[in-house]
């Protein structure tokens, strides 16, 4: 699946960003609730300072006072600057007249002069201007003072502290973005040494990376990748071992190829040169039965998982097989006995038919002139569940029981054997057995005589034979042959 082009591949971008928007998205719910909060403190200190105001006012006027009209207001020293007037004050009489207001408060009052109510406080408009006033009557309703406070000056002091607030905002957002990018940095400084550190290395240099310096979360990652690369030197490593094993594997027969065709060249009469092709055919026939197992065995170690496959007739690949072998066998007297019954399991046929053919071909190499050599491929009880087993034994000379484990390694031959083989065979029954997931088994061959090798498909259980008794069946190896 592709990646949009607006996707952020750089962690250290992908790392700010989420954190600068988590702190963004933190101030801006503080903030909110911060502006409610300030809004409603700012309207309740005003309302406040203004009922104090008109209080101490009310109580100031005199009542010879009240029956004064309004005079123009005194005027200021020029010596002295005029503050700014943040609250202004009307006295009116219950007249209707005037007795006393501060500079600029307009000629109208505040809000309508209502001499019944004792106090006030709310909104009004006067003079093209809205208000927040606080109207206090005496006690004898004649006298009414009015407080307020321009509703402008009130928004002009909230938006003063919201534009002040958004700026030192951003100046410590930005600050801490900074901050946030350098520590960022800082951290990804191991990271960056690793890819240096790599891209210095030069081709198939498998050492472990070393993970000392980086951070913890990051360990894990390159400890897989250590991991992978231990696979990988191990992996070439046995290449490099197969790739010399098969040279020198294949230098010998076709040397001995190049000294019999020249003495076929050499021959002088016609028995001559028959008698020196027959080994020169055999030998051919031995180095393109090299090559077919090398091409196997290459072929088998680039695969890594065995994939699905319907269910197949085993028993019937078992009896093909066979009889492909039965003229071998008639060549040296030997006797192939099958012992099958209908088995079908979801195999690889070709791997399966190829791991048969290399199992009988070396009873057949090994086992010697004369030998008995049995197939079967019948259903057997392991750990309380039927499963198919795959087993050729054969009566000949046999493996030491020391050697048993080891005839699976690649070019690896059993010291003493009369037979010439290539030490593939077995090492490819050992792939294959894999890579269907069935359990090898070595032991003696027919009438504790010989060697035999058992493959139990363990990861495909089977229904149970019709016929099965209650002791189940007899194992694999004490099957009479037939």
């Amino acid at each position: 699946m592709s990646r949009p082009p607006w996707a952020i591949r750089s962690l250290r971008v992908r790392l700010l960003k989420n954190l600068m928007l988590a702190i963004v998205l933190v101030w801006a719910s503080w903030f909110g609730c911060q502006a409610i909060q300030m809004s409603r403190t700012q309207s309740g200190h005003w309302d406040t300072m203004m009922r104090a105001i008109g209080q101490q006012i009310l109580r100031s006027v005199s009542p010879t006072m009240a029956e004064v009209k309004a005079r123009d207001a005194v005027r200021m020293p020029p010596e002295v600057t005029a503050m700014q007037e943040n609250l202004s004050y009307q006295i009116w009489h219950r007249d209707g007249h005037a007795v006393l207001k501060s500079a600029g408060s307009p000629d109208v009052p505040f809000t309508p002069l209502q001499f019944d109510t004792p106090d006030w406080l709310g909104r009004s408009e006067a003079g093209g201007k809205v208000w927040r006033v606080y109207t206090i009557t005496d006690a004898d309703r004649s006298v009414q003072v009015q407080v307020a406070k321009c509703q402008d000056m009130l928004d002009a002091e909230m938006a003063l502290w919201f534009n002040g607030s958004i700026l030192v905002a951003v100046a410590l957002i930005a600050l801490f973005g900074t901050v946030s990018w350098l520590t960022i940095c800082m951290t990804m400084a191991p990271v960056k040494r690793l890819r240096d550190a790599l891209a210095r290395r030069k081709p198939l240099d498998m050492r472990p990376v070393p993970s000392a310096e980086l951070p913890q979360e990051l360990r894990p990652l390159v400890d897989g990748f250590n991991t992978v690369l231990g696979q990988l030197d191990t992996a070439l490593r046995a290449e490099r071992h197969f790739l010399a094993d098969a040279a020198h594997e294949l230098r010998t027969p076709l040397a001995v190829l190049t000294a019999q065709a020249r003495l076929v060249q050499s021959a002088g009469t016609l028995e001559e040169s028959r008698a020196a092709i027959e080994p020169l055919v055999s030998g051919i026939e031995r180095a393109s039965r090299l090559t077919e197992q090398l091409l196997d065995s290459a072929r088998l170690d680039a695969t890594t998982d065995a994939p699905a496959h319907a269910a197949a007739a085993l028993h019937e690949v078992v009896s093909l097989v066979v009889h492909d072998f039965a003229a071998m066998a008639r060549q040296q007297r030997q006797r192939l006995l099958l012992d099958t019954e209908p088995c079908a399991l979801p195999v690889d046929v070709n791997t399966v038919g190829m791991l048969l053919r290399n199992l009988i071909d070396n009873a057949h190499r090994y086992g010697g002139e004369g030998a008995r050599i049995q197939v079967q491929c019948r259903r057997v009880q392991v750990d309380g569940r039927w499963c198919v087993a795959l087993g050729v034994r054969d009566d000949g000379p046999g493996v030491p029981a020391a050697e048993r484990q080891r005839i699976f390694d690649r070019f690896y031959r059993v010291p003493g054997t009369a037979g010439r083989g290539s030490g593939i065979g077995l090492s490819l029954v050992a792939r294959i057995a894999e890579l269907h997931g069935a359990r090898l088994d070595v032991g003696d061959g027919l009438d504790a005589r010989g060697f035999g090798i058992t493959l139990v498909f363990v990861a495909h259980p089977v229904e149970a034979p019709a016929d099965c008794g209650d002791s189940g069946p007899a194992p694999l190896g004490a099957v009479a042959p037939a």
